[in-house]
């Protein structure tokens, strides 16, 4: 029975996952688009730009990015592991009852034991995925701006000056470029003389050019509040809310209401009458989806007090990803010189005219309700296929058939038969990765103590992960190796 299953479900696997791909695609297509966040439309002038590399790895790369891409990541990727230790489980004992042999019972003690054996196999891979997409570079879509007369803008990212922020000041500005920003704002935490400092370097010709580096900070008040176009250092620390708000208005900046939604602090009125410019109404670190009635009362008051609304990353350096964009209309800004391209920024925002400001979002896929989270393997799944090019599905199909004759020569192997060397392997490989990252990460942390936090605390993660997991999978390949193989054994 067990041969029979071996033949018949890698074959009939591959081919059924094939044609679900390609039904998706086909029949159920959605097309990305960029829509404009106040109407849900596509917004005109504006493409998306997939990179060959991507399309050449597109099942590995692309399920990845896809995540990366969800309204709640780091959840959707959680519930994802939680169904792969449980299809785990199901497939052993499955295999277990469609064998004939008489003592059943012995096989399901077996199956149990050789399935938790495989759990810290499957979270250390699950562990290095999550910070491989995290912390490395992967060639993710991005948006093309057809307009000439606008450009686009992030006015809120944070470098590793800021506490929770793993990414430098030169990343910070290669990411923004990566993701097609014209300008953007470094609004570290509660201080910005590092970013001043950021921007002399780029008017020096120490930094890149491009895209302009604009100063900001992040206030962390009853909310957090953007300080946008500062020019002049001074301390936020222990001031108040209207405390700082004036401070920044006198330095001819704007003050702009950081993710309002994500908590609900002090009313919507508080900080209209304390004199902010305007509130965010997308933060890709929040998550896109939240009430469309917070969303709307947003809206409304911005709309009847004449302030602006805008979308921001909130990047940290999490993931390559971006899917959110200000575009402003400025003509002539390629023109400008640098102080100028600054000063045209500001001053629009400034003028908080909305009829030239747009908010722009990467719209890949409908977002369902957050209650409904734990189907999300199926629906994130089903949802990336529904995107997917004919370029996107022949690369489906290339790696398929690449690996259903890889499966079907392995499988032939007595070696694989008896043993998990693939899943250890990879392990290992993983385990190796963990730990040689949490050393950067130790090393960066030493120089940073004053500013950062959090790569102290990830580089202990992952030293702890790191370690542990490359002693087990070490142990198992050990006895592997000293083991003599045993087919009677094969469950």
């Amino acid at each position: 029975m067990n041969r029979i299953l071996n033949r018949i479900i890698p074959h009939s696997g591959f081919i059924g996952l094939f044609t679900v791909i390609v039904i998706m695609a086909l029949l159920f297509h959605y097309p990305i688009q960029i829509v404009d966040a106040l109407t849900s439309e596509p917004a005109p002038g504006f493409d998306i730009n997939i990179p060959i590399w991507r399309i050449i790895f597109e099942p590995f790369i692309g399920t990845l990015l896809f995540y990366l891409r969800a309204d709640q990541p780091l959840l959707e990727f959680t519930i994802l592991l939680f169904w792969i230790i449980s299809l785990s489980l199901i497939i052993s004992f499955t295999r277990i009852l469609l064998n004939n042999n008489s003592r059943r019972s012995n096989l399901f003690l077996g199956g149990f034991l050789s399935w938790l054996k495989r759990i810290p196999l499957i979270l250390s891979i699950w562990v290095g995925v999550l910070w491989f997409i995290i912390f490395m570079w992967l060639p993710a879509n991005t948006i093309v701006n057809n307009q000439e007369n606008t450009i686009l803008i992030n006015t809120h990212s944070h470098t590793e000056y800021s506490h929770d922020g793993i990414i430098s000041q030169t990343g910070l500005q290669k990411w923004h470029k990566n993701n097609g920003f014209d300008a953007f704002f470094i609004t570290d935490h509660n201080h910005h003389q590092k970013t001043m400092e950021a921007v002399k370097a780029q008017e020096s010709g120490t930094l890149s050019q491009e895209p302009l580096i604009i100063c900001g900070e992040e206030f962390s008040g009853s909310n957090h509040m953007t300080l946008l176009g500062l020019n002049r250092n001074f301390i936020t620390k222990g001031l108040s809310d209207q405390q700082v708000i004036d401070s920044t208005h006198d330095d001819h900046g704007i003050v702009i209401v950081a993710h309002w939604f994500d908590g609900e602090r002090k009313s919507i009125p508080y900080f209209i009458n304390l004199g902010v410019d305007g509130f965010e109404i997308a933060n890709q670190g929040a998550g896109l989806s939240y009430d469309r009635r917070i969303f709307k009362n947003i809206v409304k008051a911005c709309t009847s007090n004449g302030l602006i609304m805008n979308g921001v990353t909130d990047y940290h350096g999490y993931g390559s990803t971006c899917f959110v964009w200000n575009a402003l209309e400025i003509p002539g800004w390629h023109n400008m010189d640098m102080e100028r391209k600054r000063e045209s920024i500001l001053n629009l925002l400034r003028q908080k005219d909305m009829d030239k400001i747009k908010v722009l979002l990467y719209n890949d896929r409908h977002v369902y309700n957050r209650s409904y989270a734990g189907l999300s393997p199926v629906y994130t799944l089903l949802s990336y296929f529904r995107t997917l090019n004919f370029l996107q599905i022949l690369s489906w199909l290339i790696w398929l058939v690449m690996i259903r004759n890889i499966s079907i020569k392995l499988t032939r192997t007595k070696k694989y038969k008896e043993s998990l060397i693939i899943l250890k392997m990879v392990s290992f490989v993983s385990s190796l990765y963990l730990l040689g990252h949490g050393f950067i990460l130790q090393n960066k942390a030493r120089d940073l103590t004053a500013y950062n936090d959090i790569y102290s605390e990830f580089s202990t993660i992952m030293l702890l992960c790191g370690g542990g997991f490359l002693i087990y999978t070490s142990i198992l390949i050990l006895f592997e190796l000293k083991r003599k193989p045993s087919i009677k054994n094969q469950i």
